[in-house]
């Protein structure tokens, strides 16, 4: 028998296969790739498949996607459309939630937030070794934190949330409001002699100081730990936080804790398969 686990977020779709002595894994691009009829094709051509655990860059509670602003979601309730369908267990988290249960695991670390700046803004927090879920699994929605009025909208309306500065999305709606031409070079643009450009990376950093001081604040975790893409690509902003932190969180929160930058590669699938061991 064998388990699939799966991450799927607005750009990709990563999956590994694993058991019966053979460990097989891939990418697909998301856009391209609806979530339940690519389970079905695996259970298909996979029929040793005994559990599935998924990773989802949404909003999820107790089996069913609440919301998906950028994957393509046919079956909202898909962990009783599977179990009843083809009486397997599948458990589905938010996709921050799985990267903070990995890390987690990786710093042996009971009290930790994730705070991750890909495409979107997101954080997952583990409480005494536990996800902390909130009542409808909707906690650590950072991004969607008021921040600052923008001239553009986020993805769930409104246009004040953290993730319109601090977001890989943002930068792009950002580098389009200001007339930067180029790649979304984050480091680029903070050593910009154009102030305007330079305002992209500007925003980018208070915003993302403001989510981190937020969560430290809210939370007193032990450690927070950084990542997605964007923070992955500008390793130069974890010194930034880490000197800056005082000024924004509160003193007695900053007591005893340790920032740090991500060091597992895909920390979503593989706290997605941690969820396996579970089942």
């Amino acid at each position: 028998m064998s388990r699939l686990a799966i991450d799927i977020g607005g750009t990709h779709l990563r999956y590994e296969l694993v058991g019966e002595g053979r460990e097989t894994c891939g990418i697909l691009p998301s856009k391209k790739t609806e979530i339940s009829l690519f389970i079905e094709s695996m259970l298909k051509s996979h029929p040793g498949i005994d559990a599935v655990a998924v990773s989802f860059a949404g909003q999820v509670h107790d089996g069913v996607i609440l919301s998906a602003p950028n994957i393509e979601v046919r079956r909202p309730d898909l962990r009783d459309y599977f179990e009843t369908a083809y009486g397997i267990p599948l458990r589905i988290e938010n996709d921050l939630n799985c990267a903070a249960l990995a890390e987690s695991v990786y710093w042996k670390e009971g009290h930790l937030v994730a705070l991750y700046s890909g495409t979107g803004l997101g954080s997952g927090i583990v409480e005494r070794g536990e996800i902390c879920h909130g009542f409808r699994s909707l906690a650590g929605e950072i991004g969607h934190v008021p921040y600052r009025k923008a001239p553009f909208a986020c993805g769930c309306g409104k246009d004040n949330c953290l993730e319109l500065y601090a977001s890989g999305a943002g930068i792009g709606k950002w580098m389009r409001h200001f007339g930067c031409d180029g790649s979304p070079d984050l480091k680029r643009f903070y050593h910009a002699k154009d102030d305007s450009c330079r305002q992209v990376a500007i925003h980018y950093i208070e915003a993302l100081l403001h989510a981190s001081a937020t969560l430290v604040t809210l939370l007193n975790p032990k450690i927070l730990v950084l990542g997605g893409g964007v923070v992955s690509h500008n390793p130069f902003l974890l010194p930034i936080v880490r000197k800056k932190i005082t000024e924004f969180a509160l003193l007695t929160s900053c007591d005893g804790l340790n920032i740090e930058m991500t060091r597992i590669e895909n920390a979503s699938l593989e706290g997605a398969k941690l969820l396996l061991d579970t089942m």
